[in-house]
């Protein structure tokens, strides 16, 4: 039946709304009546009058907090009629007549309960309900004729409920979702005399010609679930969902979805398949149904390895799963996305997924299949965003896994962050709805505050302070400068013109910054992303074809190397990455490590999925290029710089010492210290100044530089002209006691880094207290303890000895009383 929309009703004086009642609502709404405007099935909220007279609602508010009495108002001219049922879609759209047809609020409904208040203009409540958990399709209204409230398995949006005659209750499974082994057998019970359980094992619903339970289910083999309760003269209950691993290992995270095949697979309303009813896109002519927005909801289990051989349940509940990505949807394996939302149960993921991330609630998750590297090596992206994680770059955490659909093996997914407002959200606290994105394209005309940063782009001179400080108000210059970096060292030919996200803060002084993602071409991912592949002049054309590289998606970039100060910063700034970040060394025990991580599963990816890892004569060999590129690129960047930039005229070392405690920063970067074994400090360019800052620790003082300066300002601008050795002095701040400890704890970064044989890792308390410092692999593992006890305040340092580790990425994690720090440290051989 369609919704009943506001009656617009030419009346001298509507009736007071002190009579309108909240009818019916449904918090979880996946088939029952889509919106007449943008043709979601979103929750709703049913209003009635029950009384003879017209009621005018214009300036009353609907709300799901009963303490927020102003949450969304309805809009002028809305009347509800003698008798009326008025719909409300309650799906955060926040629109009405003339925009639209219907009515839609600033708010969504949690089928994990809340409430629903109607108030008037004053604040004061004139009809409210409070319900607990839904389930999907059954709305929670008024019994008629009476006061009470029921769940109706047929809801009736803008009309008189029904009767009901009760549901049946949900059966109870005797286990848990987990991993077992063959032994075990899974009972079910109901409390209802009357009543049958009938069950599935294939994802979909259980209906009433679905398999009766009779007795003990033997788990002889993985298995999924699906049972519900059957009675006669009630409505069957809601499903309840598992899923059971038997004889299953493995050495990553595993993730389980369980959801109707249907939605799935059918050729009508299936999501990973071609279909019949699909939209053409994403490098397809001819209409699929993986290029449709639909979502689809699932049983989401996640566990954890316990590293002991097996798995503990970290969290499971209904989600939403859409597939995910651009045109690697071709693809047989496909990318999806994880959404928690209201209407299923819970509105966040709440664990801390990523171990590394101090983030425990995710709206949002993507389970990435690596995209075009998808052929190759199955961790490309991920590498490149793990070895630039030390930048000031908003990317994604990055973590293999492995995926079960519907108790099949369906192979290994990256497990990353969205970027989107809850990225923002989660890593910065700005309110989802206070967040401005740009997507891709052009860009002029899609915001009006880029529009006037690129206003003062075009029409000013960039070489003008005055100028280049409105430029850095609009956005983070900074934070452009190691993007840039990011970007073009990497060699991804899959961008500027495409891959381009950006956002801000919508608010005054919100600047713009670039989401770092999508890297599938780089280190040699592509024919245009190899190791001699020109990006700094893809990134600088002023001419370039639609695809990668058009005008306007280079213009910003051109137009701000015109600024002396910037250009500058730019071609140290890549000098000092290329020595540090992508130093050769370090990136190939990035790659091992993240290689090694994987090991174990490729061989069963590959059976389930044999086109992946198939651009090769082996996975080895396709790891190899990367390898090839890490050890390449360097000399082929340098040769890009000198050539492009009439600044530079050669090349000079930096050998920098510190006495003291305190570490210095090169254009923003932390240098690495020269030690007796590496007296060599990074490769940078003659005849452009390097802007180097002493930072020193809590209770410490810059005292001066010696060696190529003798200045005593922190602050130093160093023109080379030759390779040169620098020192930074620091002592304890003269306003504290001698041989007091610093006022805050602190773990700094080990040293050397990339490290060998032995690393320094240096810690500081400040006051007494028990200390944790331990080493980590990838998954989380501990693998060395360097303290765990209690402790004295002061600066306290303890050898790392990495002889006996495999080369690869670690983690040094610190805890004390209130604090908690972790530093990565690379062991190459």
């Amino acid at each position: 039946m369609k919704p009943v929309l506001p009656l617009l009703l030419f009346l001298a004086a509507p009736a007071l709304a002190q009579g309108v009642l909240v009818n019916e609502v449904l918090a979880s709404n996946q088939t029952v009546l889509a919106d007449p405007d943008f043709g979601e099935f979103s929750d709703w909220i049913e209003l009635h009058n029950p009384t003879a007279e017209a009621v005018d609602l214009g300036g009353f508010f609907l709300s799901d907090d009963l303490d927020d009495t102003t949450d969304w108002r309805i809009p002028d001219g809305t009347v509800l009629a003698p008798g009326g049922y008025l719909l409300v879609w309650a799906d955060d759209r926040n629109s009405g007549p003339p925009e639209t047809t219907g009515l839609h609020t600033s708010f969504r409904l949690s089928a994990g309960g809340e409430a629903v208040g109607l108030f008037d203009p004053d604040g004061a409540v004139v009809d409210s309900v409070t319900f607990g958990p839904q389930t999907s399709d059954v709305s929670y209204g008024r019994v008629p004729g009476t006061s009470n409230w029921d769940l109706f398995t047929t809801p009736t949006p803008g009309a008189a409920n029904g009767t009901q005659a009760g549901i049946a209750s949900v059966p109870t499974l005797d286990l848990a979702s987990g991993f077992y082994g063959a032994s075990e057998s899974l009972a079910m019970s109901t409390t209802e005399a009357d009543a049958v359980i009938r069950y599935t094992l294939d994802g979909s619903p259980p209906t009433d010609t679905s398999p009766a339970y009779t007795g003990p289910i033997p788990l002889t083999q993985t298995t999924v679930v699906s049972a519900a309760a059957f009675a006669p003269g009630r409505s069957p209950s809601p499903a309840v969902s598992r899923a059971y691993f038997v004889n299953e290992a493995s050495d990553l995270p595993v993730i389980s979805l369980v959801t109707d095949p249907d939605g799935f697979f059918s050729n009508e309303n299936g999501i990973y398949v071609e279909g019949t009813n699909g939209i053409p896109g994403r490098c397809r002519t001819t209409p699929v149904n993986w290029n449709q927005d639909w979502e689809r909801e699932a049983l989401m289990s996640f566990f954890e390895p316990d590293g002991m051989g097996g798995f503990t349940l970290a969290m499971e509940q209904r989600a939403g799963v859409k597939i995910f990505g651009g045109c690697s949807r071709i693809y047989p394996q496909k990318s999806l996305s994880l959404h928690a939302r209201g209407r299923y149960g819970a509105d966040a993921f709440e664990h801390q997924i990523f171990p590394d991330l101090d983030i425990d609630r995710f709206d949002d998750l993507v389970l990435r299949t690596s995209a075009q590297d998808w052929w190759r090596t199955m961790f490309r992206d991920g590498m490149i965003q793990t070895l630039t994680r030390g930048l000031d770059l908003d990317g994604q955490r990055y973590r293999p896994a492995i995926v079960f659909l519907n108790g099949e093996y369906w192979g290994i997914h990256n497990l990353r962050e969205k970027l989107n407002e809850d990225w923002v959200e989660a890593h910065y606290g700005v309110p989802q709805d206070d967040v401005e994105i740009l997507d891709n394209g052009p860009l002029r005309g899609d915001s009006e505050h880029y529009d006037a940063l690129l206003s003062i782009v075009d029409g000013g001179n960039l070489n003008d302070p005055a100028v280049f400080a409105q430029i850095e108000a609009f956005m983070d210059v900074d934070a452009y400068l190691d993007y840039l970096v990011a970007e073009i060292y990497p060699a991804n030919a899959d961008w500027p013109g495409n891959n381009l996200k950006l956002w801000r803060p919508d608010e005054p002084g919100g600047r713009w910054r670039w989401f770092h993602f999508d890297l599938d071409f780089g280190y040699g991912g592509n024919g245009e992303g190899q190791p001699t592949s020109n990006t700094l002049a893809l990134a600088t054309e002023p001419n370039g074809p639609i695809w990668p590289n058009p005008p306007w998606s280079t213009y910003l970039f051109r137009s701000l190397l015109q600024n002396d100060g910037f250009r500058h910063a730019f071609i140290q700034r890549m000098a000092l990455h290329t020595a540090t970040t992508f130093d050769p060394d370090r990136t190939l025990a990035v790659i091992d490590s993240l290689q090694a991580t994987i090991a174990s599963e490729v061989p069963r990816h590959k059976a389930r999925w044999p086109r992946s890892i198939s651009f090769g004569s082996s996975w080895d060999a396709l790891i190899d290029i990367m390898r090839d590129f890490a050890r390449r690129r360097p000399q082929a960047i340098r040769g890009h710089v000198t050539s492009y930039f009439d600044d530079v005229v050669g090349s000079a070392r930096l050998s920098l010492g510190v006495v003291g405690g305190g570490e210095v920063h090169a254009e923003g970067i932390p240098m690495p210290r020269a030690t007796p074994d590496d007296p060599f400090g990074p490769i940078l360019y003659r005849g452009v100044p390097v802007q180097l800052v002493a930072v020193p620790d809590e209770g410490y003082v810059f005292t001066g530089w010696s060696g190529a300066s003798d200045a005593t300002s922190d602050t130093l601008a160093l023109m080379l002209t030759a390779s040169v050795p620098l020192t930074a002095t620091f002592a304890l701040a003269t306003d504290t006691e001698a041989g007091a400890p610093p006022v805050a704890p602190r773990l700094a970064m080990p040293y050397p880094n990339p490290v060998t044989t032995t690393a320094t890792v240096e810690v500081t308390l400040a006051q007494a207290g028990p200390l944790s410092l331990r080493v980590v692999d990838l998954l989380g593992r501990e693998i060395l303890t360097l303290a765990d006890g209690e402790a004295p305040a002061g600066v306290h340092s303890h050898v790392l000895d990495v002889r006996r580790l495999p080369s690869g990425v670690y983690a040094v994690v610190m805890e004390t009383e209130g604090y908690r720090a972790v530093r990565r440290v690379v062991v190459t051989r």
